[in-house]
């Protein structure tokens, strides 16, 4: 019985990374995409405002070569990519870390980062540049549209539960700004609403379906 309380008081008081409160909204390349040119920029956008920590990028090599250990025990070799540090403890949602060029071959990318509310956040993801691949999603000239259902109204800002959008964005409940506040008029918590975002994550057009 002693245990089980000691294991209640730890799950209740431990922080965990997983709970953390600014999720990926997105990464680009995504992961395990398979892109046919080495990228200029490798992107983390969050569902609110973080600021990055630590962004390391390594370059997956093959295993010839490799020692009778690593291959035993599937200790992968790598290759470290340098890259900017520009992006670093700057607060916002979409962080653009420039890339050197890159050859052919598979890259895993990993980042650490604090959420708006203090929380300390990671992730992982990977991507490959192959000649068969395919081109690269850009978000720079586009615009996505979605559907939801608002959750809160807040200031400048408008969370939504909402699906998918685009190819980019898989289905969660995150906030937006709104730079036109005349859209958030009569908008309440349960509207179903359309609306379009553009690539900073800001809500351009909206409408209310009720």
């Amino acid at each position: 019985m002693i245990l089980y309380r000691l294991a209640i008081l730890i799950l209740l008081f431990v922080p965990k990374v997983a709970a953390a409160h600014s999720p990926v909204a997105y990464v680009i390349p995504q992961d395990e995409a398979i892109i046919k040119e080495s990228p200029e920029t490798m992107e983390i956008a969050f569902t609110g405002p973080s600021r990055l920590i630590k962004v390391t990028l390594h370059r997956l090599l093959p295993t010839e070569g490799a020692s009778l250990f690593s291959r035993l025990f599937g200790e992968a070799r790598q290759e470290e990519i340098g890259l900017s540090d520009d992006q670093f403890m700057k607060e916002n949602k979409r962080h653009l870390i420039g890339l050197p060029p890159l050859t052919d071959g598979k890259y895993k990318a990993a980042w650490r980062a604090i959420s708006e509310d203090g929380h300390t956040i990671k992730g992982n993801f990977s991507f490959e540049i192959s000649p068969n691949g395919t081109s690269l999603v850009a978000i720079e000239k586009q615009s996505f549209s979605g559907q939801g259902v608002v959750i809160r109204v807040r200031d400048a800002s408008l969370t939504i539960k909402h699906g998918p959008i685009g190819d980019l964005i898989p289905a969660m409940t995150m906030e937006y700004e709104v730079p036109d506040k005349a859209i958030l008029r009569e908008l309440k918590k349960g509207d179903h609403v359309s609306f379009v975002i553009n690539k900073d994550l800001d809500i351009v057009q909206l409408v209310n379906g009720e």
